[in-house]
């Protein structure tokens, strides 16, 4: 039985732990540019865009141990095991990690790139390790323990910010190190957690060996489905670096930024949901699917109600980044189409034990990103029809998925999905044909119209969701 309470109990934490990670958020990437200037800025950036590809170096454990252990309790879950298998993964991180800070060092690089792939390659042990146990946290539904990490890394890097702020330190090394000491602090947090798991002891190295082998094997099609998600938009922004420079790299970043700090909110559903489904029965799979489906159809359009005061806002703050604004009209549907394939694609594929078909989708899109981004960026030299081709490719590989799960569970298709995919389309050309004041007029009337129309879906789902939350 799906627990409602505790699922909204602890995604209203997760969402409360998240203020501070946004608050941080927001000091990276609407104070540091002003503070730094566009190519300093760009630095972090560029440190920022390699620090998220070094969760994938784990191989594969840290995901295999939180699809197979996904719904055991703390009193259940093998806590020997789970040990064992932290240590083998750290120590062959440890590897990879001096590898590429040697890499860093007597490679063909500039001051600056060194410092970002040297510090890059420190940051893989340190992030990982720390990944390691919020994965179990999770998997073991204390997601709560996963949230408070997070507060804590998020108030160490925020306190560091704004000390160097004040400081008006216009270099962006110290505030890559604010960001690995950060890290260190949730580390520290996660082990002094797990100490049971520590005091538990090592299995020997031939059976250590072997559950590294099957978290891997399990573990692995989920990171390649991540990583390959993941270069979706990393080819695109390694293109602008490579042919546009670190500085056009830097507003193009900072577009793309400010998207996220939605999606911030918007994973902490996914972050929940895995274990709680895990736990539950097909009918209250099926029922919550539904209304959760139906439900971001309906409301997450209403984010783009929020496009003209933050354009407004961030233009008399920014106005160096006038061209991110232009570009952010472009990238703002990524909020709605991650959003839904994060909560809905992506947890429900896990839970249903698709990994393989995740990673096939993936790799599709990533083909026809690859593509579009190498004829945008050699044949048309557009960075715009760049992110615009990639933005609908990336809404219909959600469509895409959400027909999959809905065909899985037997479940009737949406045509609200096809309609709210059809609004994003809209957003976007009416922002590129008319000023932000009109374009924005004329999408609220569309929404409304569209809430009308659908309203007896809206009023189901609603029905559907308060009903669970009650029992």
């Amino acid at each position: 039985m799906l627990d409602f309470k505790k699922l909204v109990n602890d995604f209203f934490f997760a969402l409360s732990a998240q203020g501070l990670s946004v608050g941080a958020s927001v000091v990276l990437t609407l104070i540091l540019p002003k503070i730094l200037g566009v190519e300093e800025f760009g630095y972090w950036q560029l440190f920022i865009f390699y620090a998220g590809y070094v969760g994938f170096f784990h191989l594969g454990i840290n995901d295999g141990v939180y699809l197979l252990k996904g719904g055991e309790s703390r009193q259940e879950i093998d806590k020997r095991g789970i040990n064992s298998q932290f240590w083998m993964s750290a120590s062959i991180q440890l590897v990879i990690s001096c590898v590429i800070m040697s890499f860093a060092v007597f490679g063909p690089f500039d001051e600056q790139r060194e410092f970002v792939v040297f510090m890059t390659g420190l940051l893989i042990v340190i992030n990982n390790a720390g990944l390691f146990f919020g994965f179990v946290f999770q998997a073991m539904n204390e997601t709560r323990l996963f949230s408070i990490s997070v507060v804590l890394e998020s108030l160490a890097l925020l306190i560091c910010l704004v000390v160097l702020i004040v400081m008006d330190v216009k270099i962006f090394q110290p505030y890559v190190l604010c960001y690995l000491a950060a890290k260190i602090i949730r580390l520290a947090y996660c082990a002094w957690k797990s100490r049971d798991f520590f005091a538990s002891g090592l299995s020997s190295c031939r059976h250590t060996f072997d559950l590294c082998v099957k978290s891997i094997r399990v573990g692995i099609k989920l990171m390649f489905a991540n990583i390959v998600g993941s270069l979706i938009l990393g080819v695109a922004r390694f293109l602008v670096d490579l042919e546009w420079g670190v500085e056009v790299f830097s507003i193009v970043s900072f577009s793309l930024s400010i998207t996220s700090f939605f999606m911030l909110f918007i994973s902490q559903a996914s972050m929940v949901l895995f274990p709680a489904l895990r736990q539950s029965a097909e009918s209250n799979v099926k029922q919550f699917f539904i209304a959760v489906r139906d439900s971001l159809n309906a409301f997450l359009p209403a984010l783009y109600l929020l496009y003209l005061p933050i354009v407004y806002a961030l233009g008399v703050w920014l106005p160096d980044y006038a061209a991110s604004l232009t570009l952010f009209s472009l990238v703002f549907p990524l909020c709605i189409f991650d959003g839904k394939m994060d909560i809905l694609g992506i947890t429900y594929l896990k839970v249903l034990r698709k990994e393989k078909t995740l990673l096939v989708i993936n790799v599709v899109v990533l083909i026809c990103s690859v593509t579009v981004s190498l004829v945008s960026t050699y044949v048309f030299h557009s960075v715009d029809l760049m992110l615009v081709a990639i933005v609908v490719i990336l809404g219909v590989r959600e469509l895409f998925s959400e027909g999959l799960i809905e065909r899985e569970l037997s479940i009737n298709p949406s045509r609200m999905s096809i309609v709210s995919f059809a609004i994003s389309l809209l957003f976007v050309a009416l922002n590129y044909c008319f000023d932000a004041p009109v374009a924005s007029g004329l999408f609220a009337i569309t929404y409304l119209v569209f809430l009308l129309v659908f309203r007896k879906n809206v009023k189901s789902s609603l029905g559907q969701i308060r009903a669970a939350i009650a029992k």
